[in-house]
C-alpha cells in the first residue's frame, strides 16, 4: 500500500465581542489540550490557523501558549497559516480591507513568531476567483478550499492544484473539513482511515478541524478530559506511521510532483451556503456519499436575514467615511481599524457561534463601526445635520440624521427609524432581531417608531399596518434638522373602507428627537381608534441587563418587568435604562398613553447548544382617538438620551 502524505490541522476562532468566560473555556477544553499535546508527539506535524482576535487574547491571557508556539514553529513541528486578522467573509470585505487585514495578521505572526506565513487560511473557504491574485499579492503560496469545491472544478481531491488569476497564481490545497466531510466528527486516525478506505490510496490527505470541535470529541470520547483524549489520538496517529506521514503544506510542496491546473468557482462552506438557501434556491451542499446538489454565492448570506444586510450597509457607509479621510494618518489609521473590527464575518450570519443571533457580537460590530465613524468626524468641523442617500441598496434614498450625540437612519418605507445610534455608548439601539417565537405579536422587520392603527382598546386588532406602506417625503427643501413625512392609510371599519392622512414629522435636536403625528380624517363621519407607534430597543443582552420604569401622572412610579410581557395605562414617561452602558433612554408623549411592553427571543444555537436568546424589546404605546370628520389630532413622542 503507497504510503500516504497526511496533513492535520485546526483553525482556530472566537469573534469580536465574546465573552472573557467563552475565551477561557474554549483554551481550556480546545486550544491548549491541542497544542500542549502535540508537543509531546515531535513526530507529527501540523498546521495551525489562530485569528488575530485567538492570538491577542492569547498573548494578554495566556502568553505560555505564545511561546508554546514559538518553539513549536522553530523546530518545524507545526506551520502557521496567516488570513484576514479579524476572520471576515472575505467577500463582503472590499479589496483594500483584505489587503489590510491579511497583511496586519502577517506582520503580528512575523513579529512574534519570526517568520512570515507562506499560506493563508480563508474563513468559512468563502472563495471567489479574483482572491487569486489578491493572495498572491499579499505574499500568500497556498491556501486550503473543501474537497467539495475542488470536484466542484472537475480536478482530483487528492492532490493540490493551481489556479491563475489576471496572471498570478496560487496553490489550493484540497480539505477534508472535520464538520462536513464525515457524517460526525471524528478522531484524526479514524479520519485518514475513513477517507483512505473510500478514496483509494490517496497521495495526500488534508484534514482541517475547526478548533472547537475538541469539544465534542471529548464528549463523545468519554475519557476524564481533553489532554487524555489528544494523547491517545495522536498516540494511534503514530501508530500509523507505516502508511501514514504526516507533514506540513511547505514541506510537501518542496517535494509535489507537477499540480494540475483549476478555476474555481463562487463558493463557500456548505453550512454558510445552507444558512443562504431562502435566498438562493440553488445551493451547494454535498453529502456524505460525495453528491452535489448545486452551488451559490456566500454574498447571498445577506439576503437571509434584513439585520444582516443593514449590518453590511452601515459597513460599507462607514468604509466610504474612512476612505475620504485625508490629512491626520493617526486618526485614519485609528478609524480603519476599527472598521476592520467590525468585518468580523459571525457577526454577517448565523454560524456555528450563533453569528448575527448573539447580540454581543452584533453589538461589537456595531460598536467598532460607531467608533470608526465618529473617528472620521473633524473636531469643530462637523456640522449635524440631515442627508439622503441610498444606504440600504434598495434603489430608495434614506433619511440619514447624523448629529454629534446621536445618529438616526430613517427609511421610506414604513416611515421607521431602522438605527439608532449613540455616540456616546457606541451603541445601535435599533439593532433587533425579529423574533422567531410563535407566541410573538408579529414578525418580520423591528425598527423604531413602527406605526400601525388597531380598534379602540387594544393592541392586537389592528385594521390598518403602516409597516409595509411607503410613506412620502414632503418638500425637499426642508431644514437641516426635520424631516416630514406623509401617507394616505385606508383602514376598515364596521364592513366599510376608511382614509385617514398621516403626517409624521422627525424633528433632531442635540441630545434627544421628536417624532409629531398628525391624523386627519377624511371621512363624512366620526372615526374612532387606536393609533399604536412601535419601538424595537436593543438596551441590553439580557433582560436582566435592561430596565423599564414607566410614570404616571407626572411623579407616580410604575415598575415594569423588562423579562415578561408588562402593560399599563395613563403613562407619560417610560425610561429604558441600558444598564452596562451607563445610559437610558426617556420617552414621554404630550398626551398620557397605553403601554404594551414584551422581551423578544430568537432561537439560535452556539457550538451545537441550542438556546433562546434575547434579542430587545417590542414597546408598544397607543392612544384611542375620536377624529371629527374634516378633522385632525395630533400626538408628540420625545425620545432623549440620558446619562
Amino acid at each position: 500500500m503507497q504510503k500516504c502524505s497526511c496533513i492535520i490541522g485546526t483553525y482556530n476562532h472566537l469573534p469580536q465581542g465574546t465573552e472573557e468566560s467563552s475565551f477561557e473555556e474554549t483554551y481550556q477544553v480546545c486550544w491548549r489540550p491541542f497544542l500542549s499535546t502535540l508537543y509531546r508527539f515531535p513526530d507529527i506535524a501540523a498546521v495551525l490557523h489562530y485569528s488575530g482576535t485567538a492570538l491577542s487574547w492569547l498573548e494578554a491571557r495566556h502568553p505560555e501558549f505564545i511561546m508554546l508556539l514559538e518553539e513549536m514553529t522553530s523546530r518545524k513541528q507545526i506551520e502557521l497559516l496567516g488570513g484576514a486578522f479579524f476572520a471576515p467573509l472575505l467577500p463582503l470585505v472590499p479589496g483594500p480591507d483584505r489587503l489590510g487585514q491579511m497583511e496586519m495578521l502577517t506582520t503580528y505572526i512575523r513579529k512574534a513568531f519570526g517568520r512570515r506565513p507562506r499560506g493563508c487560511w480563508i474563513q468559512d473557504y468563502a472563495w471567489e476567483p479574483g482572491f487569486t491574485s489578491s493572495l498572491e499579492a499579499c505574499g500568500f503560496d497556498f491556501t486550503f478550499l473543501q474537497e467539495r469545491q475542488f470536484r466542484m472544478a472537475g480536478v482530483d481531491s487528492g492532490r493540490p492544484a493551481i489556479t491563475e488569476d489576471q496572471g498570478r497564481s496560487l496553490i489550493v490545497f484540497p480539505a477534508f473539513d472535520a464538520g462536513e466531510s464525515f457524517a460526525k466528527v471524528v478522531p484524526f486516525h479514524e479520519a485518514v482511515a475513513d477517507l483512505r478506505s473510500r478514496q483509494g490510496d490517496l497521495p495526500l490527505v488534508c484534514i482541517m478541524y475547526p478548533g472547537s470541535a475538541a469539544r465534542e470529541l471529548w464528549a463523545a470520547s468519554g475519557l476524564e478530559s481533553p489532554d487524555v483524549f489528544f494523547e491517545k489520538a495522536f498516540a494511534a496517529l503514530q501508530k500509523e506511521s507505516l502508511v501514514v506521514e504526516t507533514t506540513t503544506p511547505s514541506r510537501y510542496l518542496k517535494t509535489a510532483q507537477k499540480l494540475n491546473r483549476a478555476y474555481f468557482s463562487s463558493s463557500a462552506s456548505a453550512l454558510l451556503l445552507e444558512k443562504s438557501r431562502p435566498a438562493a434556491p440553488r445551493v451547494e451542499k454535498a453529502g456524505n456519499d460525495g453528491t452535489l446538489e448545486g452551488f451559490g454565492s456566500s454574498r447571498r448570506i445577506l439576503l437571509r436575514h434584513e439585520e444582516s444586510l443593514l449590518l453590511y450597509a452601515k459597513m460599507q457607509y462607514v468604509r466610504i467615511l474612512v476612505s475620504q479621510l485625508r490629512g491626520d494618518k493617526s486618526r485614519k489609521k485609528s478609524a480603519q481599524e476599527e472598521l476592520w473590527k467590525a468585518q468580523c464575518g459571525d457577526a454577517y450570519w448565523n454560524g456555528p457561534s450563533g453569528g448575527f443571533f448573539r447580540p454581543r457580537l452584533r453589538g461589537a460590530a456595531y460598536s467598532a463601526l460607531i467608533l470608526a465613524e465618529k473617528t472620521t468626524r473633524q473636531r469643530g468641523g462637523f456640522s449635524s445635520g440631515v442627508t439622503m442617500a441610498d444606504i440600504d441598496f434598495d434603489g430608495e434614498r434614506e433619511i440619514l440624521y447624523q448629529g454629534g450625540e446621536f445618529n438616526a437612519y430613517v427609511r421610506l418605507k414604513g416611515g421607521a427609524i431602522f438605527e439608532l445610534d449613540s455616540l456616546r455608548t457606541l451603541t445601535n439601539y435599533a439593532s433587533v432581531i425579529a423574533s422567531q417565537d410563535p407566541n410573538a405579536r408579529r414578525s418580520g422587520p423591528r425598527h423604531c417608531f413602527q406605526d400601525s392603527i388597531a380598534k379602540s382598546g387594544s393592541f392586537g386588532q389592528e385594521i390598518a399596518n403602516c409597516r409595509e406602506a411607503t410613506y412620502g417625503l414632503e418638500d425637499s427643501d426642508r431644514p437641516a434638522h426635520l424631516a416630514v413625512l406623509t401617507k394616505e392609510v385606508t383602514l376598515e371599519q364596521s364592513g366599510r373602507k376608511k382614509t385617514v392622512f398621516i403626517r409624521k414629522r422627525y424633528t433632531f435636536r442635540k441630545v434627544a428627537l421628536s417624532v409629531t403625528y398628525e391624523i386627519a380624517n377624511r371621512e363624512n363621519d366620526t372615526l374612532n381608534f387606536r393609533f399604536c407607534s412601535e419601538l424595537n430597543l436593543q438596551a441590553g443582552d439580557q433582560p436582566d441587563a435592561v430596565g423599564l420604569e414607566g410614570q404616571r401622572n407626572g411623579s407616580e412610579k410604575v415598575e415594569l418587568s423588562s423579562s415578561n410581557k408588562a402593560a399599563a395605562s395613563g403613562i407619560d414617561l417610560l425610561r429604558i435604562e441600558n444598564r452596562a452602558a451607563g445610559e437610558h433612554l426617556e420617552l414621554r408623549a404630550d398626551r398620557p398613553f397605553e403601554l404594551l411592553a414584551m422581551p423578544l427571543f430568537q432561537n439560535a444555537s452556539a457550538y451545537g447548544t441550542e438556546a433562546k436568546v434575547y434579542q430587545g424589546a417590542s414597546i408598544l404605546v397607543g392612544w384611542d382617538l375620536s377624529v371629527p370628520p374634516d378633522a385632525s389630532v395630533k400626538v408628540v413622542l420625545n425620545l432623549e438620551f440620558r446619562p
